[in-house]
């Protein structure tokens, strides 16, 4: 089947990216080439040394769906992918993927894997009763780069609302407390520009990953190339802009009328009613770069991800039976100790 893959046009070998350099690099004669580099016509890396331009090679991906959690990733045939990053079972493939799928950005990876991996020795370094062979360098090598889809949105909304405020103020004059409440209507109008507000383009439930390792910067996207798929998964998207952007022009309808409402400098202000319209959205599928383990311990699985743009880092770690059966027969034993000392005492 064919697959999209980059090769070293001085010695043949398969180019990686390099989230440290930021470039293609070869790993056995230390070649180094930018992006523009596969599509430039002037370049070494010309059609005898790349299986696919950049008008179809998108189309030429490969589909790999996990049978038991229904993981679906994008890669190129340089990557092993034999294990569901997710759930850490075979993975299938599936086919070509179609090219209406193709990203619009990627944010890259900015953090190798040497360097996920030492985040997560010091995330484990912290804390105590880990399974043994928690950190082996077995497992930490099983640690993959993902990329996540997410939708971006930018848009524009209109529009104003009514509100009322109450204010309480109380006096004595000798016995007797005086009350006054003074009402007050406000109108506030204006419009709202949304930038970047990001939604989820997965159903899966690894979609929830995201929200611990966000935010990223958008500052750092750059136009979608297959190549920095090299090395790397990709997650496929499964939410269509149809099914979400209702949902969307609510959130902007309902984040707009806070905003107006907050520019009433009176506390307690209600809105009475509001009419806020929200133009035509401008979308963006993009990809967001995570780092990925996943541990089996007792029959349970634990995530740990780092994001791959600012290092940010989440982590579900498994708790030793044993170590903690140590702790709890020491402090049992304590225990013991203090009260046949106390039991002394008293008889």
């Amino acid at each position: 089947m064919d697959a999209v893959q980059y090769k070293c046009p001085n010695c043949g070998a398969g180019l990686k990216f390099d989230p440290e350099k930021q470039d293609f690099s070869c790993e056995y004669c230390d070649s180094v080439f930018k992006e523009q580099d596969f599509f430039n016509e002037d370049s070494k890396l010309d059609s005898q040394t790349a299986t696919r331009g950049e008008a179809d090679e998108f189309e030429n991906a490969l589909l790999y769906v996990c049978p038991s959690c229904g993981a679906q990733v994008v890669t190129d045939e340089t990557t092993a992918a034999t294990t569901c990053y997710y759930c850490s079972n075979p993975i299938v493939l599936s086919g070509k993927l179609s090219g209406e799928l193709k990203p619009d950005n990627i944010i890259p990876f900015k953090i190798d894997k040497e360097g996920a991996i030492s985040k997560f020795k010091d995330l484990c370094g912290k804390k105590k009763f880990l399974p043994k062979d928690f950190i082996a360098e077995s497992r930490l090598e099983e640690i993959k780069g993902v990329y996540f889809p997410y939708w971006y949105i930018d848009g524009e909304s209109s529009g104003n609302i009514n509100a009322t405020s109450r204010q309480v103020r109380s006096w004595m004059v000798g016995d007797m407390r005086h009350t006054e409440t003074t009402v007050r209507g406000h109108f506030r109008q204006g419009n709202l520009s949304i930038r970047s507000m990001p939604e989820a383009a997965l159903k899966s439930k690894d979609k929830d990953i995201l929200k611990y390792v966000c935010p990223f910067n958008s500052a750092d996207f750059v136009p979608f190339s297959m190549s920095y798929l090299s090395g790397f998964f990709a997650e496929k998207r499964d939410v269509e802009k149809n099914e979400i952007e209702n949902s969307v022009k609510n959130k902007i309808k309902s984040f707009s009328g806070d905003k107006l409402l907050q520019s009433i400098e009176y506390a307690n202000a209600t809105v009475k009613d509001s009419s806020i319209n929200v133009g035509e959205l401008r979308w963006s599928y993009n990809l967001l770069p995570v780092w990925v383990l996943n541990y089996k311990h007792n029959d349970k699985n634990y995530i740990y991800a780092l994001n791959g743009q600012t290092g940010k880092v989440y982590g579900e770690l498994p708790v030793c039976g044993k170590k903690l059966g140590v702790l709890f027969a020491g402090v049992t034993a304590a225990a013991s100790v203090i009260l046949t000392v106390l039991t002394e005492v008293l008889f």
